[in-house]
């Protein structure tokens, strides 16, 4: 599970970032962000009905939740909303991580690496 400082929770926060960020896509998910306010990246996670039951969801939401949490500090400082796809349902942990670096590093999400 993310860092309680990581999480979005609010619904206001996730319509902020629905309305005023930029989307990504990705072939299971896609991804809202905007600038962050706070020096550290949030992520909010989203499943809805269409992906299927309550059980089903949840492990969605679960296995996207521990590849952020994974990759937490990958990400660039802002703030994330990641959408479930239906095709989501089908995916393994392994799967959803390489999608998600993948976008991140296409769309210039990554952290930079100071050495």
């Amino acid at each position: 599970m993310l860092k309680k400082v990581n999480r979005l929770k609010k619904r206001k926060e996730f319509n902020y970032i629905y309305k005023k960020g930029q989307i990504a896509h990705a072939d299971d998910f896609f991804v809202h962000f905007v600038r962050a306010f706070k020096p550290y990246a949030q992520i909010g996670i989203s499943v809805s009905k269409s992906v299927g039951n309550s059980v089903v969801r949840s492990r969605v939401k679960r296995i996207i939740s521990e590849a952020c949490r994974l990759n937490i500090d990958s990400f660039a400082v802002k703030n994330y909303v990641i959408t479930a796809k239906p095709s989501a349902k089908d995916k393994t942990s392994v799967d959803i991580e390489k999608q998600l670096l993948k976008l991140l590093k296409k769309n210039n999400l990554m952290r930079e690496k100071n050495v």
